[in-house]
């Protein structure tokens, strides 16, 4: 299936405003998205927030599941943090560093 490039920007009400490439916090909202927060908050309000995380159980799953697809490994294998620094910052700490070791990046990391 390819990207619909019209269809995201289309979803995404921001782009008739702004260019926006500040994305490395935080981007543009999709509808889909926006209209997902939503509800989840609203479900919130009517069983409460732990309940509402047990009843959103089943879609999150299946959103670690579709991932895993898509880049074609296990579901164990796949981790959503909140953003790209976070997931740097994890991925980069659960190594074990002895000293001497050396450490190459380039100049954006």
């Amino acid at each position: 299936m390819a990207f619909d490039l019209d269809r995201s920007r289309r979803d995404t009400p921001g782009c008739e405003n702004v260019l926006h490439f500040n994305n490395a916090g935080a981007s543009l909202m999709p509808n889909p998205v926006l209209n997902s927060m939503i509800s989840h908050l609203r479900r919130e309000t009517e069983i409460g927030g732990y309940e509402a995380a047990e009843e959103a159980q089943i879609r999150i799953e299946q959103v670690y599941q579709n991932a895993a697809e898509l880049v074609g490994c296990d579901q164990h294998e796949i981790a959503i943090l909140e953003n790209a620094t976070r997931a740097w910052d994890m991925a980069f700490y659960s190594l074990h560093f002895e000293p001497g070791d050396n450490i190459l990046t380039s100049m954006a990391e």
